[in-house]
């Protein structure tokens, strides 16, 4: 759910959308205060700082346990000093006189990115579980942006991820068009790769093909990671993009021609090596292809839901619904 915020009466909407949420998801009154201290804080720094923005509301999910993720962003002067923004205490905006230290000591993590004349990105994440521990099976960490065409409810982009032993599997998948239609098409996606037992990308795309065929149809992408191996496997058909983002090169991965449900070429997995400095980006045609992470210093030690966040809020095209999906190793 993306939340703008332009104006400070649009600080108790993002509160209590907010509350809201963590209400949904069995939250304790301690802890639904201590999200709405931060949707409060986040917002009202929009305001202050930057004049403009808008905050990203993500639900989140592990065994055992739920949770929500804020994102605040901006393209405002950014923070000159950091370290004293996050003294616990410090609000030079005048705002609820929390400030950022108060948010990394509430939420149960807490990240920052920040670019002199370029804007802020805050992450914060509350799980129902407070002191619940990470996820000891995952071999990534994936966050993903994927949000609808500005004024349709209807996402008709989509995305997945499933783990299978000590593989990973992460799928985009953009609806033809946008609006009913494409969210039908974009839901049957995820479905399939949700419920699939294979492992093989080329062979998920070919049941995505025929599951599809009752659809409007697709454009839809699916890597397969295996870190032990150090191998990337990626299947793309239509206008999706991947690239594997590493400091020294970047590797588009090609897509085929098509749309799931209507025509498909003979499919041919790309195999790309992987290891620990590498990111991988997903993206529907909602964001523009021309973005290049090596702009952003310091990018490469942040979390993927900042990552996704910064392409988003710098490549989104704003006509048309748009997913960014980041994965890195955990």
């Amino acid at each position: 759910m993306l939340i703008e915020v332009s104006e400070q009466s649009q600080t108790g909407d993002a509160r209590r959308k907010a509350v809201a949420l963590a209400q949904s998801l069995a939250m304790d009154e301690i802890r639904c205060g201590e999200v709405a201290i931060a949707a409060t804080e986040i917002a009202t720094n929009l305001v202050k700082h930057a004049g403009r923005g808008y905050i990203l509301l993500q639900q989140m999910g592990r065994p055992g346990n739920l949770g929500l993720r804020l994102i605040g962003v901006d393209k405002g002067p950014g923070i000159e000093d950091v370290a004293r923004a996050l003294e616990d205490g410090h609000s030079s905006a005048e705002s609820m006189g929390t400030g950022l230290g108060a948010l990394k000591r509430l939420a149960d993590t807490f990240d920052l990115y920040t670019m002199p004349g370029a804007g802020t990105i805050v992450s914060v994440a509350f799980w129902s579980r407070k002191q619940a521990n990470p996820l000891p099976a995952a071999v990534l960490e994936v966050a993903c942006v994927s949000e609808p065409l500005r004024g349709e409810e209807a996402n008709g982009d989509g995305w997945a991820v499933k783990y299978s032993s000590d593989l990973a599997l992460l799928m985009v998948v953009d609806g033809l068009g946008h609006g009913i239609l494409a969210a039908e098409a974009a839901r049957e996606a995820e479905r399939i790769l949700t419920a699939t037992a294979l492992t093989s990308p080329d062979a998920i795309v070919e049941d995505l093909h025929a599951a599809l065929k009752k659809t409007r149809g697709a454009a839809a992408a699916v890597a397969k990671i295996d870190p032990a191996k150090g191998l990337l496997s990626f299947v793309g058909v239509g206008n999706v993009a991947g690239t594997i983002a590493e400091p020294n090169v970047c590797r588009s991965l090609a897509s085929h021609n098509g749309t799931l449900g209507h025509q498909m070429e003979r499919l041919q997995s790309f195999i790309c090596p992987w290891n620990r400095e590498s990111i991988l980006v997903l993206h529907s045609d909602g964001l523009i292809t021309r973005w290049d992470l090596k702009r952003y210093p310091g990018i490469w030690k942040k979390p993927p839901s900042v990552i996704a966040a910064v392409l988003h809020r710098d490549f989104c095209r704003e006509r048309d619904d748009v997913t960014v999906l980041v994965a890195k190793a955990a």
